[in-house]
């Protein structure tokens, strides 16, 4: 296979460029609209461009992280966010939005698409599925295994597999996380995730937990069994995170990709930042490791010691004597656990001295007794109350890590633009005609005057030339010049710059009319609503195998169901299976088996919570399917979509907001609001670390741990819409 691509985040244009100089074969990055990482710096359009511009010119390549959910009175601006997205011409789009990929497809299909994360894919079927919705690669959750990479990626058909390698970790399979939405109001699936999975629980002996914090992915060398996998991407996470950490992470995995011993240690990175790690289920599940980490919270450092005094001097001083595993220097920062838990106390070293001599010193090496002065002050009461004899020390900042990473060199001028320009000049006697073109639009500027016989003909052609390749910080590189001067008439090089900058303008100007007239032939192109799905009961009750009666008081009755149920029992009865929204790419066989024996069974009415087992269904004959909300059907270009692939009606997602919830009741679609939900805050493959979760309960049921309320929510259901009960996440 091709080279492995090491793919680097980039929050702002200056890690992007710490990343390339790291060895970074790629980075990602957002828009200020649109966004998973709503809060880290982002990108203008502008500033895009000329990331674009640096990277080809560097053999490097940017990917694009237009990974929200997009309501329909947004679907406007995303169309001409799409345009401009077209010219500028990223190397991939990474999407969520099953309605912003169709309407890439259909009129933006220059735009490369990949399947981000937030699509919760893990399985081939879920692969395969967004490989046919045009999708040319797949960021796989996080929590898929190397054995299930190597599995999918065999049988995938050409779909590019992404894998992430290192950094922060989400408790909840990403793209199925609502906490924050449903309670704090900020969608993670809308890019204003409050990172709900970090908040402080009651422990034992009322102290603080944090039940469902996990620790941050590290593979190290490990990442080289996904490259023996198949995958054609590693990705770092982090771009929250600052330029010298993504350096020295990208650093240390270019290294050991390129079979180098790493120049950057973990404890080097761990400086920077750090949480305890995990290779998560890299080498697959079961292996006892905790994945959470309810302790500590926030960055640590590297450990270098552990506390062995606390002396005075004679001037009252307080120094801690430690043996340091790390060099050390003045003005690096130290950490210890905090006594009170959560978040570690710590200090900048002012003042540093061996233990032996007590000689004051600048720096010293691994392997020295030192000691270190303690900062004085009320403020500091914490931090004394932490440092005491057999306490942990951690090197929480490294000067000599940071010179190891200058700032990069960057000069606009540099770099050409991203936008291929073709000009045209047209010399006669008494005019000058200058034509623009790029992306589509083309522009004229005409400039009249008398124009004599140039006395050199060789010296007049060059200096046109020059000037009107002079295209400075535009968003320009020049692919075409032609210039028509047949009598070799001298032009003023200060006309020539005139009238380049005025066209240029006007291009400008072409440009944006385009691309309006492209966003609106997007937003008027509209797909026929679905053939008649019969007749859609009034109230539909969604409950699990194990909680049904028959005597449902609904139009319709959806039981949840997972391979090993025995369903020969509601043979007859007027029910629809619903099919899990997790499945391991190592039990689908199972899942496909169960399906197969329900179909001869004679059940026909299916419900999906993922792509995967709507692709199983489709393949399997099924014409008969609803999709519960984790599909997420947000807009008009989703609902036409998945309308197209067999879905009869969907169900509104409880984070939809109200307007969009009107939209949905009025889109013409047979759309199901829920009236009653224990709604599932977090949905994962992880268990949750012990604690008093107050309101909340956290419960197992097939394979996937569920974080609810202990009381179920209501929610308002438009009138003469139909109506959903849904009791299978209930306690």
């Amino acid at each position: 296979m091709d080279k492995v691509e090491l793919l680097s985040p980039a929050g702002d244009f200056e890690t992007a460029l710490y990343a390339f100089d790291a060895g970074a074969d790629a980075v990602y990055c957002g828009l200020k609209e649109r966004s998973a990482r709503a809060f880290a710096g982002n990108f203008s359009f502008e500033e895009l461009s000329r990331l674009v511009a640096v990277a080809r010119s560097r053999g490097k390549k940017v990917h694009v992280a237009y990974n929200t959910l997009v309501e329909e009175s947004e679907m406007r601006s995303a169309a001409e966010d799409l345009a401009r997205l077209e010219e500028i011409s990223p190397d991939a789009l990474i999407v969520q939005d099953l309605g912003v990929a169709a309407m890439c497809r259909e009129h933006f299909p220059s735009l490369r698409l990949h399947a981000s994360t937030q699509l919760a894919a893990h399985n081939l079927e879920g692969v395969v599925a967004l490989g046919e919705l045009g999708f040319e690669r797949v960021v796989l959750a996080r929590e898929t295994t190397a054995a299930d990479v190597a599995a999918i990626a065999k049988r995938c058909g050409g779909v590019e597999l992404e894998c992430f390698i290192h950094g922060a970790l989400c408790y909840s399979v990403s793209g199925l996380c609502l906490f924050s939405a449903i309670e704090n109001s900020r969608s993670g699936n809308r890019g204003c995730c409050a990172y709900s999975c970090r908040s402080c629980f009651a422990g034992e002996n009322g102290g603080a937990t944090y039940p469902f914090s996990m620790k941050d992915l590290r593979l190290g060398e490990d990442a080289l069994k996904l490259v023996d996998a198949g995958a054609a991407s590693l990705k770092i996470e982090g771009r929250m995170k600052s330029p010298l950490y993504v350096a020295a992470v990208t650093r240390r995995y270019r290294d050991i990709l390129d079979g180098k011993k790493p120049s950057v240690s973990d404890g080097d990175i761990e400086t920077i930042f750090s949480r305890k790690t995990t290779k998560l289920y890299l080498d697959g599940r079961g292996a006892g490791e905790s994945v959470v980490d309810p302790v500590s919270v926030g960055h640590a450092g590297a450990k270098t010691g552990v506390v062995k005094r606390v002396t005075k001097d004679r001037d009252g001083r307080e120094w801690i004597r430690f043996h340091t595993l790390r060099p050390l220097e003045r003005h690096d920062g130290l950490q210890f656990a905090s006594p009170d838990g959560g978040r570690p106390c710590g200090f900048g070293i002012t003042s540093m001295r061996r233990a032996i001599s007590r000689a004051e010193v600048f720096e010293v090496a691994a392997g020295d007794d030192v000691e270190v002065l303690l900062p004085g002050g009320v403020q500091y009461a914490g931090l004394k109350r932490a440092v005491v004899p057999g306490a942990e020390v951690f090197h929480s900042m490294s000067n000599a890590v940071k010179r190891r990473f200058p700032s990069p060199q960057y000069r606009p001028c540099d770099y050409p633009g991203a936008v291929a320009l073709d000009l045209s000049l047209s010399v006669s006697a008494s005019r000058l005609l200058l034509a623009a073109s790029a992306c589509g639009a083309r522009a004229e500027c005409v400039s009249e005057g008398v124009f004599a016989p140039a006395s050199d003909a060789e010296r007049n052609a060059r200096t046109s030339s020059d000037a009107l390749s002079r295209l400075g910080e535009t968003p320009y590189f020049l692919a075409g010049l032609e210039i028509s001067n047949p009598d070799n008439l001298f032009v003023p090089r200060g006309m020539l710059n005139a009238l380049r900058r005025d066209v240029l303008e006007k291009l400008e100007e072409a440009r944006a009319s385009r691309r309006a007239r492209m966003a609106e032939e997007a937003l008027r192109a509209q797909t026929p609503l679905p053939a008649d799905a019969g007749e859609s009961p009034a109230k539909v009750v969604k409950t699990v195998l194990s909680r049904f009666t028959g005597t449902e008081d609904a139009d319709e009755t959806v039981v949840l169901v997972t391979p090993d149920d025995d369903v020969s029992s509601l043979s007859g009865a007027k029910v629809r299976l619903a099919l899990p929204v997790w499945t391991d790419e190592s039990a689908f066989r199972d899942l496909r088996m169960f399906v197969k024996r329900a179909l001869r069974l004679g059940f026909s009415k299916w419900e999906v919570s993922s792509l995967a087992a709507l692709h199983l269904l489709r393949t399997l004959g099924v014409d008969d399917i609803t999709a519960d909300w984790p599909v997420y059907a947000f807009n008009s270009y989703a609902l036409a979509g998945l309308s197209r692939l067999g879905v009869r009606r969907f169900v509104a997602s409880p984070e939809n907001s109200r307007a969009n919830a009107e939209f949905l009741a009025k889109s013409g679609y047979a759309v199901e609001f829920l009236s009653r939900q224990s709604t599932p805050l977090f949905i994962s493959v992880n268990e949750s670390a012990p604690a008093d979760l107050g309101g909340y309960a956290v419960f197992k049921r097939g394979g996937i741990y569920a974080t609810v309320r202990r009381q179920p929510r209501t929610f308002d259901v438009p009138p003469g819409c139909i109506e959903r009960i849904d009791r299978s996440w209930d306690v």
